[in-house]
């Protein structure tokens, strides 16, 4: 298979080994049988057909490393293999796949994220006039208020640049929920703000205000 882009999941491709890998990943090892070719770090063995395949738990991530097919009657060849590949170190995830797993994870954040704050603004919305306070994902504190004056609508949004933990977030985060908004309500226009029309700024608050 060709390497999907980054906006594809690679946990969510439809293949028959991703689908038998997301069918033991809530469990795994626990009920795998170990690979005895290779002694460190523990590796478990899937089996589809007359396929083999080696599966690496590194954390909360089920890895799966290889695939092979062995030759009728025996297993021998493809556990044989995956020794191979462990002794030449291209068995276990790389740093390119390490990478690959945060940019994903990245990208899940995003679109959570956003998926929340279109959801807070689809409330503002039906209940213009009444501010409302979220925190996205249960992770960064936002607070959203439309106001309606003279056929104009005034959309405030604030995005904290802390997390619930008091730990500070990057600019970008915020930079690109305030595109995704933006884009949502279009045609609008937006500016950043210094003041909030009902109450004060926070000081630990980027503020945004759209009108159209």
């Amino acid at each position: 298979m060709d390497l999907p882009p980054l906006d594809i999941d690679l946990g969510k491709v439809s293949h028959p080994w991703l689908e038998e890998l997301r069918r033991i990943a809530p469990d795994s090892p626990t009920g795998q049988k170990r690979i005895l070719s290779i002694d460190h770090p523990l590796v478990y063995r899937l089996r589809i057909s007359s396929q083999r395949g080696a599966t690496w738990v590194d954390g909360d991530v089920v890895w799966l490393c290889a695939v092979h097919r062995r030759e009728e009657g025996s297993d021998d060849d493809a556990f044989s293999w995956f020794a191979d590949l462990h002794e030449q170190g291209d068995l276990l995830p790389n740093d390119n796949d390490h990478l690959r797993d945060r940019a994903e994870a990245a990208i899940r954040l995003h679109r959570a994220l956003t998926a929340d704050l279109l959801r807070l603004t689809d409330q503002a919305m039906s209940g213009k006039g009444e501010e409302l306070a979220s925190d996205l994902c249960g992770w960064l504190p936002c607070r959203l208020l439309i106001v309606q004056s003279d056929g104009v609508e005034e959309i405030w949004c604030a995005l904290s640049v802390m997390d619930v933990d008091n730990n500070f977030i990057r600019e970008q985060v915020r930079d690109l929920l305030f595109a995704e908004l933006e884009t949502y309500l279009e045609p609008v226009l937006f500016e950043a703000r210094n003041d909030w029309p009902r109450g004060e700024r926070q000081w630990f608050e980027a503020v945004r205000l759209g009108l159209r």
